[in-house]
């Protein structure tokens, strides 16, 4: 009884640890061989200003490559918010107002190149225009024909010139965790930005986290200062990773490991450092943004909450529990009818 006792123990520790410890999670990733910087390039301006700024590319590849520079438009996609890069049209004079210096170069691997971009904004200009500097593979002494380097890169500008018809208007659409139930963390919150006005607005605060009344964590929103564009909805994503157990990116050589199908793979980890930072229970999550509309910062707030419920550890917890009671009750029930059988054979003698 006592053999089959332990080997039940054994085998429920067992079974606890490997669910413990074995948990992974996915989601998909992506890359390219060519980076830009910055990221994208925000101007202010008047009418009838000229303004100059920098674009700065960087070959990743090993062989120096032949790139030019050109220009498209962009928008924001009306369902996810990002940018949508168009062809130019004969309507979109401001193309001319755009000048490229080198606008064809050899690209060296591994060698940051500088692009001088220069804007010639006439008087009768207005409000935003935004703009999509391409480069593309080109033909040039010195480097690999065209054929061998597929795709492009993009660096987005935002060029505001202020104007006295600007309206600037934002709301927030949806605030939501992307589950309500949580196991582990992270958590995500999914922040859906409204633009309804004539200009791109780029909002930033914070969320804070709480449990009933006591303050547990406070997050950066938009810390990028990414923007939403007129007449467009932007989603922005913030996770909460600050929690004992996490799930994090398993990483090889410092660099994200993906399955078959593309998905980033994740394990739980145990840091006994953060131990202090177990989650469970109810927690809310506040969103407070500002923006600038022209003449004052209008806030602007949202709350949500959710549950974290690590249900594995408290049921192998429980478990083990279990066990160890019923382990202490068999012990205690042999002792107790040992003396009794003791004491009644005294009686009988």
């Amino acid at each position: 009884m006592k053999k089959s006792l332990r080997g039940l123990c054994s085998l429920l520790v067992l079974a606890f640890a490997l669910m413990l410890f074995a948990p992974s999670l996915a989601y998909a990733a992506e890359g390219f061989n060519v980076i830009t910087s910055p990221l994208p390039i925000k101007i202010n301006t008047s009418p009838g200003k000229t303004i100059e700024t920098e674009l700065r590319i960087k070959n990743q590849g090993t062989l120096a490559e032949g790139i030019k520079v050109g220009l498209m438009k962009f928008k924001g996609n009306s369902k996810t918010g990002k940018a949508d890069l168009l062809d130019l049209s004969k309507q979109d004079q401001y193309a001319s107002w755009v000048h490229f210096t080198p606008n064809q170069f050899l690209a060296q691997p591994g060698v940051w190149n500088t692009v001088k971009m220069r804007i010639d904004v006439p008087e009768t200009a207005s409000l935003g225009y935004y703009l999509a500097v391409t480069f593309s593979p080109a033909s040039v002494p010195g480097g690999r024909n065209v054929t061998t380097l597929k795709g492009s890169a993009a660096t987005l500008v935002l060029l505001d010139v202020k104007g006295a018809n600007e309206k600037r208007v934002i709301s927030i659409d949806d605030f939501t965790a992307n589950h309500k139930v949580y196991e582990y963390l992270p958590a995500t919150f999914d922040v859906k930005v409204k633009n309804s006005g004539n200009i791109y607005i780029a909002p930033a605060g914070n969320i804070f986290i709480t449990k009933g009344s006591k303050h547990v964590d406070t997050l950066d929103f938009n810390l990028i200062g990414g923007s939403v564009l007129p007449n467009s909805t932007r989603s922005f994503a913030v996770p909460w990773k600050n929690g004992f157990p996490s799930f994090h990116d398993r990483l090889v050589n410092g660099k994200p490991v993906a399955d078959k199908k593309g998905f980033y793979v994740q394990d739980l980890k145990y840091n006994f450092g953060d131990a202090n930072k177990f989650r469970f229970g109810k927690y809310t999550a506040k969103l407070l943004v500002a923006y600038d509309d022209g003449q004052r910062d209008v806030p602007l707030e949202s709350t949500v909450t959710f549950w974290v419920i690590p249900w594995k550890l408290m049921l192998g917890g429980l478990a083990i529990l279990t066990l160890v009671g019923f382990g202490l009750y068999s012990a205690l029930r042999g002792t107790f009818r040992s003396a009794k059988q003791k004491t009644a054979k005294r009686r009988n003698g």
